[in-house]
């Protein structure tokens, strides 16, 4: 583990009482808050089953030799600006978001695997008239393959870095092979807590976020629409896939508690993800091609935004008394 995760979870922890709550109280206000954040919602779900993909395990051929498995197809999304210094260039399961301008731009994720990258990175930055050797390095949120599967194409292709925190260039190291996705990339980068990252004239500061991954990462930094200065944040890691593990619920309760302190100090009014479907950037992305001449950017989302993390909180809140209340029962 991590040394950040600990200190991070103990500096937090004692304001947040999980287990000594109601599971069903917990989950019942993570789904009032999800109003808002609807792709969210299912994290509350106390009859979900609870798989831990960080674990390592042998993807080997058991029982005979098993049939290489085709990647599953995702439909593509047009890649789009969202703002002056932003750009979509997802599919519509997972997101790579393209931070910067033509003096330094920073990759954020590089989805499922190198076809992906070629096609919905590269591709896309040329049809929106961009230049990908401009990118100077490559972010990844968290080590799953969805995220990074693209990322040692990229960066040898574009002769460029890739970053991740440090306890998820661990995570990666043990991570085998997926039939899914793209290889784990070698080693390289490892960011921290409170660093900032600086591409030409643009900046983000490196948050982690423990819980879905030992070291996710969300990144916060400046945006720019009509004359108008927001800020985002771009929450690393969504899903509750380490298993039904009570201190882990907790650590990522912490960690949206403190991502939320953060991005108030910050000043954020955007709040992003890396999956479409957790975000619903697909749809505002809509909302953002037909808005009207001097209409707000419907990406920012003001006060409201923040109830992303109540959400996340108080589903890894519930989750955690869940499975607490299941080992009570079982000593």
């Amino acid at each position: 583990m991590a040394i950040l995760r600990p200190l991070i979870l103990a500096a937090l922890l004692p304001a947040i009482p999980a287990v000594a709550q109601d599971a069903g109280d917990l989950a019942r206000r993570g789904t009032e808050a999800a109003e808002a954040f609807p792709g969210f919602a299912n994290l509350c779900d106390l009859d979900q089953r609870m798989r831990d993909v960080n674990a390592p395990r042998d993807r080997s051929a058991k029982r005979g030799e098993r049939p290489q498995r085709q990647p599953r197809e995702t439909p593509g999304l047009p890649p789009m600006q969202v703002f002056d210094e932003l750009y979509f260039l997802g599919t519509g399961s997972v997101s790579a978001w393209l931070y910067g301008d033509d003096d330094g731009y920073v990759l954020i994720d590089t989805l499922n695997t190198a076809e992906e990258a070629e096609e919905y990175v590269l591709g896309g930055m040329r049809s929106l008239g961009l230049d990908p050797a401009d990118i100077r390095a490559i972010l990844i949120t968290h080590a799953h393959g969805d995220h990074y599967g693209g990322a040692t194409y990229l960066s040898q292709k574009l002769g460029v870095d890739v970053m991740m925190s440090e306890a998820d260039w661990r995570l990666a190291e043990r991570t085998p092979p997926h039939p899914r996705f793209g290889a784990a990339p070698e080693r390289g980068v490892s960011v921290r807590d409170g660093q900032v990252l600086r591409f030409g004239d643009h900046e983000l500061r490196v948050l982690l976020t423990p819980g879905h991954t030992p070291g996710t990462v969300s990144p916060i930094f400046a945006l720019h629409d009509g004359g108008q200065e927001h800020m985002a944040i771009l929450w690393g890691g969504s899903g509750f896939n380490f298993g039904p593990d009570v201190m882990i619920f907790e650590e990522y309760a912490a960690s949206a508690a403190r991502a939320r302190n953060e991005a108030r100090a910050a000043g954020v009014d955007v709040f992003l993800s890396n999956h479409v479907r957790r975000d619903g950037a697909d749809k505002t992305m809509e909302a953002l091609r037909t808005r009207p001449d001097g209409a707000p950017n419907p990406f920012v989302r003001g006060d409201k935004g923040y109830a992303l993390f109540d959400v996340l909180e108080s589903c890894a809140l519930a989750q955690a008394a869940r499975f607490a209340d299941v080992s009570a029962d079982d000593r």
